[in-house]
């Protein structure tokens, strides 16, 4: 018996190269921290649906996207910069560029931040009727706005634990801070059922709490390795300034997209259907992208990985490992897609109730693209790592403008449905343009690299 189970697992490690392993040794940690995460959010999204109803979750879901796409137009994100050019600087053993780094992507967050803060309160106090059709929510997304730009510091925290590979530490203070909000937005939601107010509160709360946790600990765990450079100055980037701002402000643009594209539909749809149609498309895009806590491990750490690689000009290995992971992870994800297209209507009912039974169809729909950007997990950190960021730009571009022409055509007749196959439209375009354009790089630097040899 023992002999069968060791000749299993040498036939499944066998089916793995050597980056495929060390991508599943980094993702370990993060997939428990996932897991666990994905568990509380459900349990969550549960109590959080049954208590509030339809209209009053939708009227806090189009609260939060206005607020999320207001802060990313104006935000920049340094985080993926930071991994990019700190795996470079980490590789040189220039760690002392690597603080330096460190120290201007915290700056630009914290002015992005302030930015932003001031935009969305003059917005509130002058055009607030515009946005938010529900009265009273005005210093509730104020403060909401304050809590949420602090903790723009939080993507460079764990960005630099990525960047060192520190997963398990990472991991730990996802833990931490899931199980705070779980506990006090439960508590909150089950004491104060139909209080909006009071909910509104406990997710301020709790935001606050996770970015002051999420910032010390990141902070303790990297003192050895960066405490000796804190006295580093910007200066010793500032032959670098040019291709890293270059990067950043491509990547935030990308990103600012990215985020109107999920966070856009919420308005779309309220603007036309109501509060009680985003309280069902809500509901059924969470429970869909729920699937993503699968390969969100992955896409965390195959990141600073792809970095590395690429880096290093290791394009061989790389298309070994993506083809491979591709190659395991596509037919199960299909069986999955096929027999939740047939339990769709009984997934809904068992989990939120008859209120939320309209949510059945766009959770298909939305199911969909949660399971192509899972077996395409890879895609997006690989565009990043190649530093396309213009050619990303234009594919979200245009993946908006498709997603938002048939979501406006689809959603007067078919409502939260027709925002779902609006983005299902846009992300299956995004996929598979970055996927040719990568692979098409990736052969240019192939070429000249032979040459150079």
């Amino acid at each position: 018996m023992s002999r069968l189970i060791h000749k299993a697992k040498k036939a499944f490690k066998s089916k793995f190269d050597s980056e495929s392993k060390t991508l599943l040794r980094n993702s370990s940690w993060v997939f428990i921290a996932s897991g666990y995460g994905a568990l509380l959010a459900f349990l969550r999204s549960v109590i959080i649906a049954r208590s509030l109803g339809a209209e009053l979750l939708g009227t806090f879901t189009i609260a939060i996207a206005f607020v999320l796409i207001t802060q990313e137009l104006l935000r920049l994100n340094f985080s993926m910069g930071l991994i990019k050019y700190g795996a470079e600087f980490k590789t040189e053993n220039r760690i002392d560029k690597l603080v330096a780094l460190i120290k201007g992507c915290i700056y630009g967050s914290l002015a992005s931040a302030a930015l932003s803060i001031i935009v969305i309160t003059g917005i509130v106090f002058f055009a607030y009727d515009r946005f938010i059709q529900t009265p009273g929510l005005n210093y509730f997304i104020i403060f909401y706005a304050m809590v949420n730009g602090f903790a723009f510091i939080d993507a460079i925290s764990k960005s630099t634990l990525k960047l060192y590979f520190k997963f398990k530490i990472n991991s730990i203070i996802s833990m931490v801070m899931d199980t705070i909000e779980f506990i006090i937005v439960a508590t909150t939601i089950i004491l104060f059922p139909k209080n909006l107010g009071y909910f509104f509160t406990a997710v301020i709360v709790t935001k606050l709490i996770n970015s002051l946790i999420c910032n010390a600990a990141a902070f303790y765990e990297l003192r050895k390795e960066l405490g000796m450079y804190l006295s580093s100055r910007l200066e010793l980037i500032k032959d670098h300034f040019r291709v890293i701002g270059n990067f950043v402000v491509g990547n935030s643009l990308s990103s600012t997209l990215k985020v109107f594209m999920n966070q856009g539909d919420v308005l779309l749809l309220g603007a036309i259907s109501g509060p009680a149609q985003v309280g069902f498309y809500s509901v059924a895009k969470k429970l869909a992208y729920s699937l993503l806590t699968i390969t969100d491990p992955l896409v965390t750490s195959i990141f600073p990985q792809l970095s590395v690689l690429i880096a290093k000009k290791q394009y061989a290995e790389t298309k070994k490992m993506l083809y491979k992971i591709t190659r395991i992870t596509i037919i199960p994800s299909v069986i999955f897609l096929v027999l939740s297209y047939f339990l769709k209507d009984f997934i809904i009912l068992k989990i939120y109730g008859k209120e939320f039974i309209y949510a059945a169809k766009p959770f298909f729909y939305l199911l969909t693209g949660a399971i192509q950007g899972s077996i395409f997990f890879w895609v997006l950190p690989l565009i990043q790592s190649l530093g396309l960021t213009t050619m990303r730009l234009r594919v979200y571009l245009i993946a908006i403008l498709l997603g938002a022409t048939a979501s406006y055509l689809l959603v007067p007749h078919y409502h939260a449905t027709g925002v779902a196959i609006g983005l299902l439209i846009a992300n299956i375009y995004i996929t598979t343009r970055f996927i040719y354009v990568a692979n098409k790089k990736i052969i240019e630097q192939e070429q000249i690299l032979a040459k150079a040899n």
